[in-house]
């Protein structure tokens, strides 16, 4: 009755009296001491799993803004949806360390991206450094889940939505137009002097 058989992918805990023991027990054949003096739990490690931030889309009631709205350094308001993907590289701290550690990697998430768009401006998050935010939310959530010992391994970041609250999206356009023409007449008229004034030295 000990014997039992770990699947490939996966990872055993054996607890003895519900205490785990230290050492995983992976794919093959493997044995312990009947029941109830041992047990094991299997969780299975090459899966990914993901968990959506910000895609409820609950408002809250005081401003009409979604939960997943956030301010920005400039006091600006965004709201930012995206999706983290992990897997597991832990089976011992996946099952013992915390209670529910799903909600943990949500609760990292949320922290993380609260702290990094705290500390950007309105237009680096919406469009000059998504990419970089992305890589910075997989280092700042790793780095929270593993002072948690949740034996999670974060592998990707995916950037599905960054906008601001729709009441200001159409002002927020026209300013990102206005600059955009401001950019192109300045180009423009450096084109023109840098053809002009070499005709007027010559």
């Amino acid at each position: 009755s000990g014997l039992f058989i770990v699947q490939e992918g996966h990872q055993a805990v054996v607890t003895t009296f519900g205490v785990p023991n230290k050492e995983v027990a992976t794919a093959g054949i493997q044995w312990r001491l009947p029941y109830p003096i041992q047990q094991h739990e299997t969780v299975r490690v090459t899966q990914v799993r993901s968990v959506e931030i910000g895609g409820r889309s609950n408002v809250v009631a005081a401003t009409g803004l979604r939960d997943s709205s956030m301010l920005t350094r400039d006091e600006n308001i965004v709201d930012i949806r995206f999706t983290v993907q992990y897997r597991l590289k832990d089976a011992r701290e996946f099952l013992f360390e915390n209670a529910k550690t799903e909600d943990a990697v949500e609760l990292a998430a949320e922290s993380a991206v609260r702290e990094i768009v705290g500390r950007s401006k309105v237009d680096s998050v919406l469009y000059e450094r998504r990419d970089a935010i992305a890589a910075e939310l997989v280092k700042l959530i790793q780095s929270q889940l593993d002072k948690l010992k949740s034996g999670v391994q974060v592998s990707n970041v995916n950037l599905q939505s960054v906008q601001v609250p729709e009441q200001v999206q159409a002002a927020f356009d026209d300013a990102f137009k206005a600059g955009a023409d401001r950019d192109r007449y300045k180009n423009e008229g450096q084109a023109y002097a840098s053809d002009v004034i070499p005709k007027a030295r010559g």
